[in-house]
């Protein structure tokens, strides 16, 4: 990690950590995030944006997770730099995928399912099928918000459009690219999330004594608590390694794709065995409201899946090593 990027881990620390942690998803905090410009880190400064770059953009997601914030930061960074492409940018914006659409009873509904922070945004950018974009104003006839929630609390709300089509974004990046980015992003916060739950884990397993000594010197709940370390850092891996070939390949070419889609499969994995693990060593202490720790778990049950389920990830990979044959794979492992 470079010192600019634990700078930004430390920037968000500063920020909330003399904050109580069931407090860090309010709108308060969430106005700060946004006075800080951090859900336009990764837009260019002139259209509107904070600067940086999307590897930036990772570091923070990151460390939001890490510290139970709960803040679109990552959704309108997106959504925002796909607007960029055709304008300029500057009020809260969601972004949402024509390929999670549905049709209602008429054919002229649309009706997309839980969009991430829909409420609150003035508008939508709707990546389409087709690979195209456009921006849907909210207020406008036709639209509706159905309001929703995940596990953790967080706004699912479903979009539903009568007869609209937006304004077409004709310079707008390739829509495989666009959920890609969003995907790794995703993966980013259940990273932080991990290691917050590890933190956690091991700060109470430490202090925590039992037969005269702490639980961390027994042996099973070392092995335990090491898996959770492994499957935190074998995720931080992952993300690195998408990073890297979104700089170096670009963000439609078939390396970085399959590099989010490989970061998604161990990052859903390494949700289910922080989430199960860190309860399994709590024990009943976990599972109470007054308690930090269901503040990372319910986000690691709740956003796996959000963007492209682990089997829907798994089986693109499948089709890569099958099309490409055993020296593709060799390749791309050793690369």
């Amino acid at each position: 990690m470079s010192e600019h990027h634990r700078e930004l881990r430390a920037l968000i620390a500063d920020v909330v950590d003399e904050i109580p942690i069931a407090s860090r998803s309010t709108d308060e905090v969430r106005a700060t995030m946004r006075g800080l410009g951090l859900p336009l880190v990764g837009v260019p400064e002139d259209r509107g944006g904070s600067g940086g770059t999307y590897r930036d953009l990772v570091a923070l997601v990151r460390a939001l997770g890490e510290h139970a914030v709960s803040a679109p930061v990552a959704e309108m960074a997106v959504a925002s730099w796909v607007l960029a492409h055709d304008r300029g940018v500057g009020e809260q914006t969601a972004i949402a995928f024509g390929v999670d659409a549905v049709y209602e009873e008429e054919l002229s509904v649309l009706r997309i399912p839980r969009v991430p922070w829909l409420r609150g945004a003035a508008g939508v950018v709707l990546c389409d099928r087709a690979g195209g974009a456009s921006y849907v104003d909210l207020g406008a006839p036709g639209v509706e918000v159905r309001e929703g929630a995940n596990l953790a609390g967080e706004p699912r709300d479903d979009l539903v459009l009568r007869g609209v089509t937006g304004m077409a974004l004709a310079a707008a990046p390739p829509t495989a690219e666009v959920r890609g980015r969003l995907a790794l992003l995703r993966a980013a916060a259940i990273a932080g999330a991990a290691v917050g739950a590890y933190a956690l884990t091991r700060e109470y397993v430490m202090a925590r004594e039992q037969f005269g000594k702490p639980l961390a010197r027994i042996p099973a709940v070392a092995a335990s608590l090491a898996t959770m370390r492994v499957a935190a850092v074998q995720l931080d891996a992952a993300l690195d390694r998408a990073v890297d070939l979104l700089e170096r390949a670009g963000g439609d070419s078939r390396a970085f794709l399959a590099a989010v889609a490989t970061a998604g499969v161990v990052g859903d994995e390494t949700a289910a065995t922080c989430a199960r693990t860190a309860h399994q060593l709590h024990g009943a202490l976990g599972v109470t409201h007054e308690y930090a720790l269901h503040h990372y778990t319910k986000r690691l049950w709740s956003w796996p899946g959000e963007v492209g389920t682990e089997r829907h990830s798994a089986e693109y990979l499948g089709r890569l090593a099958l099309t490409g044959g055993e020296a593709a794979i060799w390749d791309e492992l050793t690369c």
